[in-house]
């Protein structure tokens, strides 16, 4: 039996990283996350609906102009009750996607129609109070979607001002952009815009007047309209002075819509993501090609997170068919290691050129095997393709260390391709197994109990997947190894709302943005 396991000089104080909900076991999410949150910004993964980001402006003013209490909780509750009508409106007829609170919304109609019909009332007063019980809002976090989704990544845009904690109004603030996208809409209703309100502020509508405010839903949008125009400006990065940030969005967004030009459909993340790698064959020249060579690194990072935590998955499977649930270290290490083929005397650096990727689409194909093999039971092959990947990547990650150091050189205190690739270079005339073994037992197993000691001290989050007890490693739980979300569906998303991509590809209006770009 191993002697009681060492984790190092400091564990488990170590620095703030992470999830505190166990999705990110190694802690190699954020640095991913920082690429791609600096490729689309002003969009998140739970921003689903770009026409909130006119809603919310034309919200915003109305509060400043009409009722002005600097007191959150006014605020809040105003904007609840607009987001509960809105949803209501949303939900009722064709139902809209990807409203905040459709499930509630739905459920209202359903029991008043039953009930009473279009004639009945709603009154969703409860509903959209934040101290009322969970059960009875049609959003149980209390910010609302505001608060809760569109709020960062509308300032982010430039469209709100979100206030410092010294400011004297806490309240949120219609950019000056923000103002000409809430008069833009504001024209498209006309009068309903005055009735959303008292109907809002009322708290209470009949089912049939929600039929009123159809001009309202996001598909309503008009293309050539005055608030289609400055949407599109905004999102595309066309309006006043243009920002890095609006540049890079502009450019992913660009490609999306030549992509989907070309496959003539909805582009698909992971196709996309795939395309992308594939597509880039230089990490040399000028920033107009610094998006497509941010996308590479984003993938080959996610790729290189992916195999290491199917290593991971590995380990809590052979945990998981131990006697009692246990091994020691040394024999959790040793029999994955020897899940990986090596040659006799074959150095990391020889092993690492004997898997070279031949092809742009090798890469895909190892990551495919090693995620068919975790979800066939196939452990073996799960950790040899786990290990012919890391090869791989980071024998591609020589051609972009520039491009690596620049981009991740201030995330060493998080496990990153820059640092896997140093790691490993460092033990590149190394015995390949001792290597593996090294990996797996530094980079894998104990990293993970270092994140998860970490979380536990800082956050008070249990996050472990493998517990040390006395000497021993003990199975706890498994997790999901998954590629992440890097917003390109929602990017999609935002597209087609603004009718520049549809079913079919590319639309009239996304050509004609296509040859201006």
């Amino acid at each position: 039996m191993d002697a009681k396991l060492d984790l190092g000089q400091g564990f488990p104080e170590w620095t703030e990283l992470g999830q505190d909900s166990g999705l990110d076991p190694l802690g190699m999410q954020r640095p991913i996350e920082v690429i791609y949150q600096s490729l689309v910004p002003g969009i998140s993964t739970i921003t689903l609906r770009y026409r909130y980001y006119s809603l919310f402006p034309l919200i915003i003013r109305r509060y400043e102009e009409r009722i002005r209490n600097s007191d959150p909780e006014v605020f809040r509750l105003f904007q609840r009750r607009c987001e509960a009508l809105y949803a209501l409106i949303c939900t009722y007829g064709e139902p809209e996607l990807g409203i905040t609170g459709s499930d509630w919304a739905g459920k209202i109609l359903n029991s008043v129609i039953a009930e009473t019909g279009v004639s009945g009332v709603i009154d969703f007063r409860a509903g959209a109070d934040p101290t009322a019980h969970e059960s009875l809002r049609y959003l149980r976090n209390k910010g609302g979607a505001f608060g809760a989704i569109y709020s960062t990544q509308m300032a982010e845009i430039g469209l709100v001002h979100l206030a410092a904690p010294t400011d004297a109004n806490p309240n949120p603030v219609c950019s000056d952009l923000a103002l000409k996208v809430a008069d833009a809409f504001a024209q498209e209703l006309g009068e309903t815009a005055d009735q959303f309100f008292d109907f809002a502020e009322a708290g209470s509508i009949t089912v049939a007047s929600l039929a009123n405010f159809e001009a309202m839903k996001p598909r309503a949008l008009r293309p050539g309209s005055a608030e289609h125009i400055l949407l599109k400006e905004i999102l595309l990065g066309k309006s006043g002075k243009q920002s890095d940030a609006d540049r890079r969005r502009r450019q992913t967004l660009t490609m999306l819509l030549k992509l989907s030009d070309t496959a003539k459909k909805v582009p698909r993340a992971e196709e996309t993501k795939w395309h992308w790698f594939e597509s880039v064959s230089s990490f040399e020249g000028d920033n107009g090609q610094e998006v497509p060579q941010l996308w590479f690194l984003y993938q080959a990072s996610d790729l290189l997170r992916l195999a290491y935590e199917a290593v991971l998955s590995a380990a809590l499977t052979l945990l998981q068919q131990a006697p009692r649930l246990r091994m020691s270290l040394g024999e959790l290490t040793g029999e994955l290691a020897g899940f990986v083929e090596t040659l006799d005397g074959e150095t990391w650096e020889a092993f690492s050129a004997r898997h070279a990727a031949t092809s742009r689409m090798a890469i895909r194909e190892v990551a495919a095997a090693m995620l068919a093999a975790k979800n066939s039971g196939e452990t073996a092959a799960q950790v040899q393709n786990a290990f012919v990947l890391i090869a791989m990547l980071t024998d591609r990650a020589a051609d972009a260390a520039d491009l690596i150091d620049k981009t991740l050189g201030n995330a060493d205190h998080f496990q990153s391709l820059r640092t896997e690739t140093h790691f490993l270079d460092r033990r590149q005339g190394n015995p390949a197994d001792f290597v593996i073994a090294d990996l797996i037992r530094e980079r894998v197993v104990k990293r993970h109990l270092w994140v998860a000691s970490r979380k536990f001290r800082n956050q008070r989050a249990y996050t472990f997947h493998i517990e040390p007890e006395d000497g021993l490693l003990r199975y706890r739980s498994d997790f999901r190894v998954a590629p992440s979300s890097p917003r390109i569906d929602q990017a999609v998303r935002f597209l087609r709302d603004l009718s520049l991509i549809d079913d079919n590809g590319l639309t009239s209006e996304g050509r004609a943005e296509v040859a201006e770009a």
